[in-house]
């Protein structure tokens, strides 16, 4: 990719519900009905109202099966200027036995496509896992990217692996909250990692990728987490050379 800007993408992962029914089945979810409520009436509405502010355009990851329970609220993301981009149907891995795979892939590109009105250009598959079928599948039906993987700072073809007329657009592990909310880290201390991580990857002209979830728990949605967020977004807007992104635009730049 040729670098005449420096890359800043904002990804959100929207995973409420279908985390725990995948884990523990529907009808094992005490209060079930309340399950996925705090990802879409607090976190989401705190996390978007934050990218508003700062006029930044998200590409948000959406499982067919959330999409389908809240297809108002997806819309209206869409409305807003975010990217929908597919996330899986219901959290499945990709690469589990008796995956059934085109067949959810089809059905989370129907669902999107029918909802936002425009079909989904990126992937982001479950828990980062594909099959060898994955890629093919995705570029059989229209996918200009996927976003999947961590093995490289910038943007790659997929031709080679699949995925023909593919870009992949790699997420950094260390730039996801999950990674480090998940341990039980202050946001002061995930803060300073992730300014650290950031000013290396700047100097070196690479892309910037920013993994966010609306969760209380391994996500950014909580108040101080929100609050710690907007002043890393403020500082990041001021550094050389950047420019904020979404993941289709920034696989569309490499591809040109």
């Amino acid at each position: 990719m040729t670098v005449t800007t420096i890359p800043v993408s904002v990804s959100v992962n929207l995973q409420g519900k279908t985390v725990e029914q995948r884990q523990l089945g529907e009808d094992a979810l005490f209060g079930r009905a309340s399950y996925g409520k705090y990802a879409y009436a607090v976190g989401c509405e705190r996390l978007f109202a934050l990218l508003d502010r700062h006029g930044i355009k998200a590409t948000v990851f959406v499982p067919g099966a959330e999409a389908e329970a809240n297809p108002d609220y997806i819309a209206a993301l869409a409305a807003r200027g975010h990217e929908i981009a597919a996330h899986g149907w219901a959290m499945e891995e990709m690469d589990a036995t008796g995956i059934d795979e085109w067949a959810l892939l089809e059905r989370t590109h129907a669902t999107l496509e029918r909802i936002v009105g425009r079909a989904p250009r990126g992937f982001r598959a479950p828990h980062g896992r594909l099959s060898e079928r994955t890629l093919g599948h995705l570029a059989a039906l229209g996918y200009r990217y996927d976003a999947s993987f961590q093995d490289d700072d910038r943007p790659y073809a997929l031709d080679a692996d699949g995925g023909v007329g593919m870009i992949e657009v790699p997420q950094s592990e260390i730039l996801i909250d999950a990674t480090l909310y998940a341990q039980r880290q202050t946001h002061d201390r995930v803060m300073k990692t992730w300014r650290e991580e950031i000013e290396a990857m700047h100097r070196e002209h690479c892309l910037i990728s920013l993994t966010l979830h609306p969760r209380s728990d391994y996500g950014s949605a909580r108040a101080s987490r929100i609050a710690a967020l907007d002043h890393l977004l403020a500082w990041v807007r001021g550094l050389s050379g950047t420019s904020f992104m979404t993941l289709e635009q920034v696989a569309d730049s490499a591809r040109a």
